[in-house]
This record gives C-alpha cells, structure tokens and sequence, in this order.
C-alpha cells in the first residue's frame, strides 16, 4: 500500500521535528553502516579532514586541555563544539559516530520545527510546509550530519537564535502597551543572549552576525520608541558578553593576544585568495595544497607539518604574522581585494560557474551538484520575490529571510568558501528553503487559476 505524500509531509512544527529527526537518522546510518561498507565512502571519523574537533575533543576529554595531541601546542578554536563532543568520546569508539549521529539527527530536526514555525508565522501553513520539505530534500544535510564538524549545530544555533530575536520583536510591537507582551517560562534576554553566546562560541565567524542582529533590534527600539526591546537588547548583550569573556582571557593568557573566539583569519584569508588565478606566479600551483601554497606565498618554505597542527598554526607569533601580513595586502592590494569576495560570493553557492578563474582547474561531481542545487533554490525564491513585490508585508518579510541569509553568509566571502561549500550554506539554507517555497506556491497558485480561468470559459 502506497503512502500518501500528504502523509509524509508535516503539518506541524512537532511533526517537522520527527520528520528532520528520523530521516537524518535513517540517511546518516545508512550511509554509514551500507554505503560506507560498500564503497569506501566517507569512512573518516575525525583527522584534519574534520579539521582535528574530535582530536581536541579527546584531549579535552582527557584533562589534556585544548590541544591536538599531547605535547602540542594550544589552538584558538571555537570551543563549544569540541566541549559538545568531548562526552562522546568517552563511549566506545565504535559507539562515538552513531552518537553523534543522534545528536545532530535531532538539531535537523530542530532545524526543521524552528523552520515551519518561522514559514508558517510570517507565511502560513503551506508555505511552511513547502519549506520543511525543501530543506530536507537537500542531500548535504545528512553528509554533514555524520561528520564531527559544526554546520549543523551552528545552523540549529543561528535559526534558533533568528527565531527568538524576529518572535520578540513581533511579540513586542503587537501589544499596545508592556503589560500584554506575552509572558515566557524565561526571559527573553536570557534566552537570546544564551543562545546568542553559545553560536558564537561555535564559530567565530557569527560574533559579527549576532552583534549586527542586537544592533538592529537596539535601532528598532530607539525608532518606535520602546523601551522594552531596549532593555532586551542591552540585557541579550550583556549574557553574550559574560559567556563568550572567558574564554577571550583564556585566549590572551595563553597567546598573549586579543583573539575574541578564534585565530587563523590571516591564514585562512591567503589559502582563500591563492586558489584564484589573480596573484601571478604566487597562485597555487598543481599538486600544491592551500595551505602549502599561503606558506609558500608568506615566506613559510619546507614541509608543511612544521607549521601546521590539525586545527591552523602551531605558533601564534606566525599566526600575528600572517594577520598583519593580511591587513597590509588588503590595504595594498584594494583591487584584488574586491575582486577575490566577487568571486567567493559566486563560488559561495555555485562553485563550478568559477571553474574559469582557478589557478588550479579541478572539476568535481559534487560542486556540479551544489551548482545545479542552489540554482534551483534561487530561481524558485527570485519567483517567490517578484510575486510578493506588490505587497508591502510580503516584501517586509522575504526581506527579512534575504537579511537573515546575508548575515550568516557575508563573513565568509573575504576569507574563503572553497573548502566544503556544503558546510558554509548549511545555515543560509533554511531561510533560502522558505523563499524558493514562496515561488512554487505562486506557480502552483498560478497553474489552478489557469485552470479554472478555463473551465469558465
């Protein structure tokens, strides 16, 4: 007996969450336990692949500290995520990916209920539906998902956290006055700032997004005069900066240096800048990894391994270096500058349109099949746009999925978006999902009212 697609697809935020859970849990072990067994595929579980989170994860484990190995030295990483898969490793090793596994099939699935929940508020209920669909219909979801790497969790952070600050705000201007504001089992400073931190401290990349985010809220509330997203925003702050401080002195007691939450920005800007055939005879050349190419170009000559450790630099003065090297190229190099994050924000979403400007021309199936996906999903969300033009809460809100898209993905395009294009529009994906769901309503909606234009007649 065939199962009905309306059965399958959720009606309800719950149902959104059991969906995502139990499809990435059924694709994860499936690629894992069949695929994987059969193929060769994806049988890594941690290494610099992954770039070394489980590795520090079992130092952290062991007491060892925020190290690579034993004996190396510290890295300035992100450190939520090493500390989330610190307890897994814990298990068995056998045990350790199945566990993983669970953990991030359930932030999908949170993804997927955040998402309905979001569609369905600004949208309505098909829409949202649409969306949930969509967005599960994206194969990397579940690539990622098995992997110890953090685009899942700060995709679930960063929605969760758009979600909490655009509910308060509506909330908020929809009362008449503070006492109809809607009370909550907690504050909602508490909660955005809390979640606010813990996106940050995932990746450093979203310390700017969560910054703008507060500042527009604060803007909001200096415009409508309300004091109570004021107070909110100031107070959200606060919790981001009593969370993230930490960790911000155990950088600079450790490397004598104001690193926020990572390091590696001048490095990781050279690897991203050499892949493209604007720097002459600099560029990277065949057989020649990214990072022995930003070596090679900054003055770094030998093997590689003596610079590198799994996570960046194994010295911070060369990390500092590289930093002040990478300011001074920008400062000198405006041209190349511009022309690098014009073509990051290309190869961002579609990588082989870029294929041309390579220094080193590799052509691979899966950036073909991120290309071919993402034009799908803006020629639907262009459709869904420019029919939803007329009306001015319609445009308020693909504005606000628009705004919530640039800020997750913005922060990458000066420095890099070749390595695992997957894991860098995970979190843009959801919001982008709701805009192609707007276009294929509005060609279903224009599809019946063709039809029934036709039976009038």
């Amino acid at each position: 007996m065939l199962i009905k697609p309306s059965r399958i697809i959720p009606h309800s935020a719950k149902g959104s969450f059991w969906l995502g859970f139990g499809l990435c849990l059924l694709t994860c072990f499936s690629i894992i336990f069949v695929l994987s067994p059969l193929t060769g595929l994806s049988k890594n579980f941690g290494g610099s692949g992954h770039d070394g989170y489980l590795e520090i994860a079992r130092s952290v484990a062991r007491g060892t500290g925020f190290v690579c190995e034993q004996g190396q030295p510290p890295v300035a990483c992100p450190p939520l995520y090493p500390l989330f898969l610190s307890q897994m490793t814990l298990l068995p090793e056998g045990l350790q990916r199945p566990c993983l596994i669970v953990f991030q099939s359930a932030m999908v699935g949170g993804i997927a209920c955040l998402l309905f929940r979001i569609g369905k508020y600004l949208f309505g209920v098909s829409i949202a539906r649409i969306a949930v669909v969509i967005f599960l219909l994206n194969p990397w979801v579940y690539w990622n998902a098995k992997n110890p790497m953090t685009p899942i969790m700060q995709g679930f952070l960063y929605i969760l956290f758009v979600f909490l600050i655009g509910s308060y705000i509506f909330d908020v201007l929809k009362a008449t006055d503070t006492s109809q504001a809607p009370k909550r089992w907690c504050p909602a400073w508490l909660a955005i700032g809390i979640t606010g931190a813990a996106l940050v401290l995932t990746h450093g990349a979203m310390l700017a997004a969560a910054v703008i985010l507060l500042f527009i809220v604060f803007i909001l509330g200096i415009l409508r005069r309300n004091k109570q997203l004021l107070t909110t925003t100031i107070m959200s702050g606060l919790v981001i900066v009593i969370l993230v401080a930490p960790w911000t002195y155990r950088n600079w007691v450790v490397f004598k240096r104001f690193i926020p939450v990572a390091g590696n920005s001048g490095f990781v800007y050279f690897q991203g800048l050499l892949h493209w055939n604007i720097c002459g005879e600099y560029a990277q050349r065949a057989n020649e990894s990214y990072r022995a190419a930003a070596l090679r170009f900054l003055g770094k000559e030998g093997d590689e391994s003596c610079y590198m450790q799994c996570y960046g630099l194994r010295d911070p003065n060369i990390d500092e270096e590289f930093n002040e090297k990478m300011k001074e190229h920008v400062r000198t190099h405006p041209g190349m500058f511009v022309k690098k994050v014009l073509l990051n924000s290309i190869e961002y979403y579609f990588p082989t349109i870029t294929y041309p400007f390579l220094a080193v021309k590799v052509f691979s199936i899966e950036k073909l099949a991120l290309t071919i996906f993402h034009l799908a999903l803006w020629g639907l969300a262009f459709v869904g746009i420019y029919r939803g033009r007329g009306q001015e809460k319609s445009r308020l809100h693909t504005g606000l999925m628009l705004t919530a898209i640039v800020l997750y993905a913005i922060w990458y395009l000066p420095f890099v978006t070749f390595i695992g294009h997957s894991l860098y529009t995970i979190g843009t994906v959801p919001f982008l999902s709701i805009l192609a769901a707007i276009g294929i309503n509005a060609r279903v909606l224009k599809k019946k009212a063709g039809q029934e234009n036709r039976l009038v007649c």
